[in-house]
């Protein structure tokens, strides 16, 4: 997997009509933003996006990519993506993220 898939996940799951879920996401994305960064409602919020420890430490972030701008501009459009209602975020959840979040640092 990769976090691009597991956010399209979550969109295709919204877009199949579990607006629950994209209730779930709206309000883990609000406690993230109101808590900010290094939060555990961050990382309760970035782990709906994560299926291994890996892609979980590039969301938070507690690996390298933390301070990369583009990297830094990714997590943030994903976290203020969340702040919406289930009909936008089963489409726009990923807009501004791109497939940067898995891509290797140089």
């Amino acid at each position: 997997m990769s976090i691009r898939s597991n956010i399209e996940g979550i969109m295709d799951q919204i877009g199949d009509g579990d607006t629950a879920l994209g209730d779930t996401v709206r309000a883990r994305s609000t406690a993230a933003i109101l808590a900010g960064g290094g939060t555990p409602e961050w990382e309760t919020y970035m782990s709906m996006f994560s299926t291994t420890p890996e892609e979980l430490a590039r969301l938070l972030p507690t690996d390298e990519s933390g301070g990369v701008p583009e990297m830094d501009q990714a997590r943030t459009y994903l976290v203020g993506n969340g702040m919406c209602g289930a009909e936008t975020t089963k489409s726009r959840l990923i807009q501004g993220v791109w497939d940067i979040l898995d891509q290797e640092l140089q």
